[in-house]
């Protein structure tokens, strides 16, 4: 009786124990005392706010472990799950929390939305202000070892255990305005759907038939490349006008360059000339 009682006793264990690392965050307990840990340093927390705490942000991180895979890769059926999920966590802090805090708390991102994905795995945004996972600030909740998720809303019929104990416990004004994410923030926390899944076609949707000829732009100027010609074009004189000039004669062009007078050539030419008779005298000496 002994042996079977101990074999029960440690198979309950161990099941408690995967349900605490099933998931691809990591262990449930150690990031829930994390972010509660956070949360009631910055919002100045009592003991009891922080031991319930601690419950609501364990059953939030055990509901959407199995879904965490799915909302790595932004599934539409996972996203939903967890955004319902993380809608009934954070009312179930409207009764935990005061106004004044529950108005702090929707301010501060990486508490009211604490999880977001990169490149297909999610993580806590909590861990992006504090590195360091190994300081707290408090130590660990009253029922750190012992909570199991007797205070989830499965076990209420879906009524929040926090909003039936309320009066008894605190007496602070609630948060009365609607606290639901609202679907804008779906891809500030996680990537769009993968390139293949493409939305289904109609059954009847045919793609636009192509024209059949190049369409003519209206309004568009005619443009003419300009064309290269081998021949360059003569040049134009300009037309004479007789009415201007009557006594205007055009001159004819002597068919036969004038002569230059030696005392108009150039220096140049003289030299010239004169060599050339000099060649003339000495060629006609040796003749004779």
């Amino acid at each position: 009786m002994r042996t079977r009682t101990f074999i029960l006793c440690l198979l309950a264990l161990c099941l408690s124990t995967i349900r605490g690392y099933a998931s691809g965050l990591g262990d449930f307990r150690v990031n829930a005392r994390f972010l509660t840990d956070r949360m009631a340093f910055e919002l100045h927390l009592n003991s009891n706010q922080y031991n319930d705490l601690y419950e609501i942000n364990y059953d939030f991180l055990c509901n959407i472990g199995p879904y965490v895979s799915g909302i790595a890769v932004a599934d539409t059926r996972a996203m939903d799950a967890y955004y319902r999920y993380l809608d009934e966590r954070n009312d179930d802090l409207r009764w935990v929390l005061s106004q004044a805090e529950y108005v702090r708390f929707i301010d501060i991102e990486y508490f009211f939305r604490p999880i977001y994905a990169i490149n297909n795995v999610c993580y806590l945004r909590v861990y992006k202000i504090y590195p360091n996972r190994t300081h707290f600030y408090f130590g660990p909740p009253r029922h750190y070892l012992t909570y199991r998720g007797g205070h989830c809303r499965s076990h209420f019929g879906g009524v929040s255990y926090y909003r039936r104990n309320y009066p008894a416990r605190y007496h602070h004004p609630v948060y009365s305005r609607p606290c639901r994410i609202s679907p804008q923030m779906r891809p500030h926390d996680f990537a769009g759907p993968r390139p293949g899944n493409r939305p289904p076609q109609k059954p009847n949707w045919k793609p636009a038939p192509r024209p059949d000829r190049r369409p003519v732009s209206v309004g568009r100027p005619n443009y003419r490349p300009p064309q290269h010609s081998d021949h360059k074009p003569q040049a134009r004189r300009p037309p004479q006008n007789p009415h201007k000039n009557p006594g205007f004669k055009p001159q004819e062009r002597p068919t036969r360059r004038p002569e230059v007078s030696p005392d108009k050539m150039r220096p140049k030419q003289i030299r010239e000339k004169s060599n050339m008779k000099e060649k003339e005298r000495k060629s006609l000496s040796k003749r004779l």
